[in-house]
């Protein structure tokens, strides 16, 4: 596949900065690994970076404003969305593209991409309102684009970590059901869960992200650090609806290759 006849992506999530560089996450220190990870994603040469939520581990100005920076060497555009650690008020300050009034869409070529805010205030599971969700529908059914990939913070499938899909989408049905009757959704999604997962549901890619910070090991009750340290996920999106994805880990090449053919 030529260069032209695919966007290529990088999703971001979960990096989990404070105000403090020093501070601790999970026993990792987020800048660090941050920092790290940029490094590997400045050599894929991303037409898009997609920054999943949880940016912020305290929600403050400092921390937003030290990633925006940051991601601004790798020379793309960044779509953001909250997760239910940020202050969407805040963050809409360092990050304007995203979904600060609803669904927020961005086109590349042949691609709709259409990003989601699942958070509440005060809640820890993600939540998409039927006027959030009406919004989405719309925002879909008024573009000309080939493909669209749909990206929120919760994940609105179980990805049988235990740990974690106790705060997944609420009333994931209402949101799927948009999904299903939408014919040209080829990808959705996700950060939140803290490791790579991968599903695919009536010919959709279902794609939760890792965390920048610290990872969990699949399949586990509890957190369970993750020693293979960092990454996050790359896609390139086909002209032709294709979905190629894989991990990124800091200064290595990308590694966990997978491929959809959709329709």
């Amino acid at each position: 596949m030529s260069r032209s006849s695919f966007v290529k992506v990088l999703q971001l999530s979960d990096c989990h900065v404070s105000a403090d560089p020093e501070a601790d996450y999970r026993g990792q220190n987020a800048d660090r690994n941050l920092a790290g990870l940029l490094l590997s994603m400045r050599t894929q040469d991303p037409d898009l970076v997609l920054l999943t939520g949880d940016v912020s581990e305290d929600a403050s100005a400092a921390s937003y404003a030290r990633v925006a920076v940051r991601l601004g060497t790798i020379g793309a555009p960044v779509l953001a969305l909250p997760g239910n650690h940020d202050n969407p008020g805040v963050m809409k300050n360092h990050f304007p593209t995203g979904p600060w009034a609803g669904p927020r869409t961005f086109q590349l070529g042949s691609w709709l991409m259409v990003a989601l805010d699942s958070t509440a205030p005060g809640k820890i599971s993600g939540c998409l309102g039927q006027q959030t969700l009406e919004q989405f529908d719309s925002s879909m059914r008024g573009s000309d684009a080939e493909h669209i990939l749909v990206a929120l913070h919760h994940q609105p499938v179980p990805v049988n970590a235990p740990w974690i899909d106790r705060y997944a989408l609420e009333e994931p049905a209402r949101f799927l059901n948009y999904i299903d009757r939408e014919n040209r959704v080829r990808a959705v999604v996700w950060g939140h869960v803290h490791h790579a997962f991968s599903t695919e549901r009536n010919g959709v890619a279902y794609l939760g992200a890792p965390s920048s910070v610290a990872n969990s090991l699949p399949l586990t009750q509890k957190f369970t650090l993750d020693l293979a340290g960092p990454s996050c996920r790359w896609l390139k999106l086909g002209d032709d609806g294709s979905v190629q994805t894989g991990i990124l880990r800091p200064c290595q090449s990308s590694t966990g290759r997978t491929s959809h053919k959709i329709r």
